[in-house]
């Protein structure tokens, strides 16, 4: 009987720290997307002076910006999925996606599908940047 009860406590603590573990993981991984998409919108707003979703159209549509900076800018306008970014990532989507395509030679045709599906239909990080920067959450890191 005391096995028993002792290999019960074992795979207790082993499960709650497997949980624990995964939130702290999951958790990092949303504030370094937070992270990522901040810096890319406060880049894009101190040259353009505009809205975040403003600056990175206008980022997106610069033909000055290097292929990786629109490509970032573009996976941004995914990550914050809001439709003002429609017109202009639509306007860029030529829907052949290459099986293998370079982030600094070409805009990547996957990632202006994928904005655009999230922006039409959201996705799993856009409440992060609805919510009032001081949201305790995403200040554990």
């Amino acid at each position: 009987m005391k096995k028993a009860a002792k290999l019960k406590k074992i795979l207790l603590i082993s499960a709650l720290s497997i949980v624990a573990l995964a939130f702290f993981f999951f958790s990092y991984t949303l504030r370094v997307i937070y992270q990522d998409v901040k810096a890319t919108c406060l880049k894009a707003q101190r040259e353009y002076e505009e809205d975040c979703v403003n600056s990175l159209i206008k980022l997106v549509q610069s033909d000055k910006k290097t292929f990786r900076e629109r490509n970032t800018a573009i996976w941004a306008l995914g990550q914050l999925a809001d439709k003002r970014a429609l017109p202009a990532l639509k306007s860029l989507y030529t829907g052949k996606i290459p099986p293998k395509e370079s982030f600094s030679q070409t805009l990547s045709q996957y990632e202006l599908k994928k904005a655009i599906q999230w922006c039409e239909k959201g996705n799993a990080t856009s409440w992060m940047y609805r919510l009032p920067l001081s949201f305790p959450f995403l200040k554990l890191f």
